[in-house]
């Protein structure tokens, strides 16, 4: 027997990012400090295998 307010599970295959999570109730704001490296390639492990010139232009895009 199913719960009318049981929430469903969605669909993992169908999702297109890598965070699930509800959605915040309230607004959220990121604070750049200047204790943040200066560029995106400073200790980012995201930034190890970049090899061409678009990956490393989408990365720059993305964290800037």
């Amino acid at each position: 027997m199913k719960m009318v307010d049981e929430k469903q599970t969605p669909d993992f295959d169908a999702l297109n990012d890598r965070l699930i999570a509800e959605q915040p109730k309230g607004p959220t704001f990121g604070i750049k400090t200047n204790l943040d490296p200066k560029t995106p390639f400073e200790e980012n492990p995201y930034a190890e295998n970049v090899k061409s010139k678009k990956e490393r232009e989408q990365l720059e895009d993305f964290f800037e």
